[in-house]
């Protein structure tokens, strides 16, 4: 009896209890689990980033094409831009959840580093108590049985000796099992956080190459929203010319409020020829969006598509909004003579002057199916294609001139679908 409590005494007290609060194994498969689930959120994000900054520049060397071409439209390159910018504050948002993901990954591994320094005291305490268990033991085995039986007093007392020697074995069994579990635990966390590490660093070099693309993105948009202002400038400047010198050009003639009367009647009969050629038109489009081609070779353009404050326009709606004056096509310079050409494969509907007595220009109309037409007007009266003829694309109908209302040789190059003009910039390369 003396020998067991003296040996109890060494080692600090009784042996814990065999029980954990928590199973350490399981506890540490969790947090492996929850973290394997913020990496695969966080490569999803990263390939998402990826994604949206490949869209971004693609976007962007757009919009530069766009502005170094000669014939690029202010509305054009706007809607580029407006595009850009949204791109943009996606890749913002995307690299702000990144940057959330990344603080919380740090935040778990953290926890981790700490759970291990923790669990790697526990398990030195834990060894530290087993070693003194055994080396108690072994001394206590170099007392033999029959000596304890000799030296008890009764056979009770000798019984007892023998079950506390007992029961230090079992005691020792839970503690190793303990310490193996604990080993287990930590071989799981510093895996973790051996992953979690490597993952966290690629993070935060993913994150700060997007920061600095993301830096210049930015410079590159301002810069081209510089360039769109000057366009903008350039462009209305330029619009203001032509309408000053085409409006300086009709106060030299006389009758203004006449001829503009006729063309306001010839465009009632335009919009009657319109609907009467559609009704004749094939079933099917055999045009689809931007798949016109410029119906001449070596131009410039003159005047562009839209309200204008030229007084010999008629007044137009379009898209719900009354113009008093409104340039329906788009009107294509290359000199007196120059060959003009279908724009698509289709049909001519009309040739010569088709809405004569109300305008005298010459002209051709092609019918494209699907409710499309192309209309090319101030032709030179000899044109060379008839109605009902078949034509293709590129195919000669005719040849520059300025017949009917012009100020000078160009082709009026207009584009109907379904009754309403549109632009001709949309279906154009």
């Amino acid at each position: 009896m003396a020998l067991v409590a003296v040996g109890w005494l060494v080692v600090g007290g009784e042996p814990r209890s065999t029980a954990f609060a928590s199973d350490p194994i399981l506890d540490a498969k969790a947090k492996q689990a929850q973290l394997q689930s913020q990496l695969s959120a966080q490569k999803v994000q990263l390939a998402s980033l990826r994604a949206d900054a490949t869209r971004l520049n693609n976007a962007l060397a757009y919009a530069k094409v766009q502005l170094a071409s000669v014939s690029a439209q202010y509305e054009k390159v706007a809607n580029i831009l407006s595009q850009v910018k949204q791109e943009v504050a996606a890749v913002q948002g995307q690299l702000a959840a990144l940057n959330h993901q990344i603080a919380t990954l740090d935040a778990q591994l953290k926890q981790i580093a700490a759970d291990i320094v923790t669990q790697t005291h526990e398990l030195a305490a834990r060894e530290a108590l087993l070693q003194d268990h055994l080396r108690s033991a072994y001394e206590q085995s170099q007392t033999s049985l029959l000596e304890v039986l000799l030296s008890s007093k009764s056979l009770d007392d000798a019984t007892n000796q023998v079950g506390y020697l007992l029961t230090v074995s079992d005691g020792d069994k839970a503690l190793a099992d303990e310490i193996t579990a604990l080993r287990m635990s930590l071989r799981i966390k510093q895996k973790d956080l051996k992953d979690g590490r490597a993952a966290l660093k690629e993070a935060r070099v993913q994150a700060q190459i997007q920061e600095r693309q993301l830096v210049a993105k930015r410079a590159e948009l301002s810069a081209l929203q510089t360039q769109l202002a000057a366009l903008k400038r350039a462009w209305q400047a330029q619009k203001l010319r032509q309408e000053a010198a085409l409006n300086a050009s009709l106060r030299a003639q006389k009758s203004l409020k006449a001829q503009i009367g006729r063309i306001q009647a010839a465009a009632t009969a335009q919009a009657a020829l319109v609907k009467r050629l559609q009704a004749q038109q094939l079933a099917a489009s055999q045009i689809g969006p931007a798949g016109l081609r410029w119906p001449e070779h070596g131009y410039q353009i003159t005047q562009y598509f839209g309200p204008t404050t030229f007084a010999l326009e008629p007044p137009y709606t379009y898209q719900g909004v009354y113009y008093a004056h409104f340039h329906t096509g788009l009107d294509i310079s290359g000199g007196c003579g120059t060959p003009i050409y279908a724009s698509g494969n289709g049909t001519v509907a009309a040739s010569g002057q088709p809405l004569a007595p109300y305008d005298i220009a010459f002209g051709v109309i092609i019918n494209h199916g699907g409710g499309l037409q192309t209309w090319y007007w101030h032709m030179q009266p000899r044109v060379v294609v008839l109605a009902g003829q078949h034509v293709v694309g590129g195919q000669l109908i005719g040849y520059e001139g300025s017949t009917g209302f012009a100020t000078g040789c160009h082709v009026h190059f207009a584009v109907n679908l379904n009754d309403t003009w549109r632009n001709p910039l949309a279906y154009l390369p």
